[in-house]
């Protein structure tokens, strides 16, 4: 690949892989990241399958394709996308319909998608999607507008195929980290132990239904989010001093078994600061809340 087109082929690649790399919705990714090498490669279509891990084949994410909602093929030597999956290389055929035996005798492709779609696959390239070796997918580019898919064309899908694994690994861990949070807030929501969650400020982010049941039982609004903790729960000022000490020692959690018994939290960023904390209390009934007994275990 010359210089000049080398380089325009990976601005157009970064420029995309700065929208797909902050995608953190799968499902619009992947949608994304089909119509991204469709367009990059000057392509009719492109099918990006992802592995199944349950039955060990690759199925279909999006497809830019009419007609066709899903295929699921096997990873294997009888497909072209399940060759490039258990072989790891990618495929340039100049003629899907032409005898494919040599490069594996049960290598075939498979026309009847084609019947299904209406649209004929003059020409096609695949590339596997692979982060730290391990493979996660396919992609499959069919019918270059202009002639046949060459060395260029390879490189390219490459360096695309580099960005859309890492783009869907990261949408996928973000999509494990939500459900995780939900998953938490869910549990937090239901107890029946009071939980406030604040800044390092002290102003409240969010408390769960015990807590403002709590307020209103006492008289109080139960919109508090941005409020002082002191200003919506003055009667737990003796906490303050707990809060401050496990905020200037940097600690994960503090527990007492005192009355009330109370846990602390706290979420920690990049610099190892504190930004969260989480105090949860029980005993909530309690009508005259005492001040916090030391605790009975701190874990750094």
């Amino acid at each position: 690949m010359e210089l000049k087109k080398r380089l325009d082929s990976l601005e157009k690649i970064i420029a995309m892989g700065e929208k797909l790399l902050t995608t953190f919705d799968v499902e619009e990714l992947l949608d994304a990241l089909v119509e991204s090498v469709s367009t990059l490669m000057s392509a009719q279509g492109a099918t990006l399958y992802l592995i199944d891990p349950f039955d060990n084949h690759l199925v279909s994410q999006s497809i830019k394709s009419k007609g066709v909602k899903e295929v699921s093929v096997k990873i294997d030597h009888s497909s072209i996308a399940g060759y490039t999956a258990i072989t790891r290389k990618s495929l340039n055929i100049k003629d899907a319909y032409a005898d494919l035996s040599g490069i594996h005798p049960e290598l075939k492709f498979n026309s009847h998608y084609d019947e299904i779609s209406g649209v004929k696959t003059r020409n096609l390239i695949t590339y596997p999607l692979l982060v730290h070796n391990d493979l996660i997918g396919v992609f499959q580019v069919i019918n270059k507008s202009a002639g046949d898919f060459d060395e260029d064309d390879q490189v390219m899908l490459r360096n695309f195929s580099l960005i859309a694994a890492i783009a869907i690994m990261n949408a996928r861990l973000m999509e494990q980290v939500m459900e995780a949070q939900t998953s938490s807030y869910n549990v937090i929501e239901n107890t029946s132990d009071m939980v406030i969650v604040q800044n390092r400020n002290g102003l409240i982010l969010q408390i769960n239904r015990s807590a403002s049941e709590y307020l209103r039982l006492h008289g109080r609004s139960s919109e508090v989010s941005g409020k002082s903790f002191i200003e919506a729960f003055p009667e737990l000022i003796n906490f303050m001093s707990e809060i401050k000490r496990v905020i200037d020692g940097r600690l994960d959690k503090a527990v007492s078994n005192g009355v009330p018994a109370y846990v602390i939290l706290t979420e920690h960023n990049l610099s190892k600061n504190i930004e969260k904390i989480t105090l949860i209390v029980k005993n909530i009934g309690t009508e005259n809340i005492v001040a916090p007994v030391p605790p009975t275990t701190i874990h750094d």
